[in-house]
């Protein structure tokens, strides 16, 4: 669907359920922690369920359910009771899906999925890195610099024992990301998300060469991981891998219908003037 789609209705429900509000991200970030949060427009539904570290979602179908994202193992149960709440059992949690391989996307994802009886289902630059060996790189380092003023806008959070024993394997340079779940087919360009109408998979390399988005075409609405974040309003994420693959994804997100991102870190945030409208931060800026 083009970016010039009618626009939907946007139903949003907060749901009577604790999330982390952090002092510090109050303070620093002018959006302030993410919420709790149910949303509905156009045949899509996703639960906003703020973590440890980031936001994780549930992209809810008729007798399916996709999670994308699951930062750290102590995000499992916010996760569980925000299905309890949403009267939805367990096992209709079809797979849980990394955004990309980055620790504090996936800590959380091999736990979840073994606890619920999920696949873990990547993308295909993902995919190859865990079953071929696919190298990914990650920002230089002097890049990085840019990352460390975010964690306090985070709130500081810092490694639960259960992440220190279990996901220290998982997201980092060095890790392996051996999955203890079953991995389910590598998710395509452009494929629809199995067993959920609606959703679409687009890759988005350049915060992160295995990075992907989803993208539901006739709400419009973008599950946006790290390629775009809300630490500030709402803006590209300056944390980069590849700028020129980045380049080329904000070009590509722009040509799409995007009207509503639900970030990795930050609130959802409303994008009326598409992806393109979205500033470019300047070097000084976290």
């Amino acid at each position: 669907m083009s970016k010039t789609a009618p626009e939907r209705s946007v139903e949003a429900i907060d749901a009577p359920l604790s999330s982390p509000k952090p002092l510090l991200a109050r303070w620093l970030s002018p959006p302030g922690p993410p919420a709790m949060r149910l949303y509905h427009s156009a045949g899509a539904a996703v639960m906003a369920v703020p973590g440890r570290y980031g936001v994780s979602y549930l992209l809810l179908g008729d007798g399916a359910i996709a999670v994308a994202d699951c930062g750290s193992a102590a995000d499992i149960e916010p996760i569980l009771a925000a299905l309890r709440w949403l009267e939805r059992d367990p096992g209709e949690v079809h797979d849980v899906i990394p955004t990309h391989l980055h620790f504090d996307h996936m800590m959380g994802v091999d736990p979840l999925a073994l606890r619920v009886g999920a696949a873990v289902t990547l993308g295909r630059v993902a995919w190859e890195h865990v079953n071929e060996g696919r190298r990914l790189r990650w920002p230089r380092r002097w890049r990085l610099l840019r990352a460390i003023p975010t964690w306090p806008m985070q709130g500081m959070p810092l490694f639960p024992a259960v992440d220190v024993r279990g996901g220290l394997g998982f997201g980092f340079p060095w890790a392996q990301n051996h999955f203890r779940a079953p991995l389910g087919p590598a998710l395509e360009d452009g494929q629809s998300l199995p067993v959920l109408d609606g959703w679409t998979v687009i890759e988005t390399p350049g915060h992160s060469d295995d990075a992907i988005c989803l993208h539901h075409a006739e709400a419009g609405w973008l599950i946006a991981g790290d390629t775009l974040r809300n630490f500030l309003g709402g803006e590209l994420n300056p944390l980069l891998t590849d700028a020129e693959d980045y380049r080329r994804t904000k070009r590509r997100l722009g040509e799409l219908h995007v009207r509503l991102v639900f970030p990795g870190h930050g609130p959802t945030f409303a994008l009326p003037g598409g992806v393109q409208g979205l500033a470019t931060l300047p070097w000084w800026m976290p």
